[in-house]
């Protein structure tokens, strides 16, 4: 019976093992068209807070770097040069919280690390085109909530704003 019981607490370790870095879908709340999606090329990715989220530059250029890779892995021609609608992408943190690993280890639900942003895209003339919002969030407690970090969570992150340029079908 305890070798069950392992297999049962291996089997539930593995299959949480990802939820830090799973995809949320993006909600759109202007999206981009389909035309424009199809010849869709980003020019530059920024990134700011609302007031009174706590994020320094380098959490900016950490998770602008994330989102620059998972897009560039998944649809490698949204970041290319070359013919096609040029859009600015812009992250707007309305929240970003790193959690307690403590408080995670503790009990699940306590200590949740939490990201959103507004996900905005202008074209050259700064009008807009397109705008969606990204959530991510990390609840899960025991070790696995006390060992994952919120560089975990932007991974997810990351991977959810590079599903809007995923081709629908």
């Amino acid at each position: 019976m305890s070798s069950f019981r392992l297999l049962i607490a291996a089997a539930l370790a593995l299959s949480l093992s990802a939820c830090a870095d799973s995809v949320s879908a993006p909600t759109a709340v202007q999206p981009l068209s389909a035309p424009s999606l199809a010849s869709l090329r980003v020019s530059d990715i920024s990134a700011d807070a609302a007031a009174g989220v706590e994020m320094s530059d380098g959490d900016f250029g950490l998770i602008c770097q994330k989102v620059r890779g998972y897009i560039q892995a998944q649809s490698p021609a949204v970041l290319a040069s070359g013919d096609g609608t040029q859009l600015k992408m812009h992250l707007h943190f309305t929240r970003f919280d790193r959690g307690n690993a403590f408080a995670r280890m503790m009990l699940a639900g306590l200590g949740q690390i939490h990201i959103e942003a507004t996900v905005a895209f202008t074209d050259a003339a700064g009008a807009p085109a397109g705008t969606y919002t990204v959530s991510k969030d990390f609840a899960l407690g025991g070790i696995y909530g006390g060992s994952t970090t919120v560089e975990d969570v932007e991974d997810g992150f990351a991977k959810s704003v590079a599903e809007i340029f995923k081709p629908k079908a």
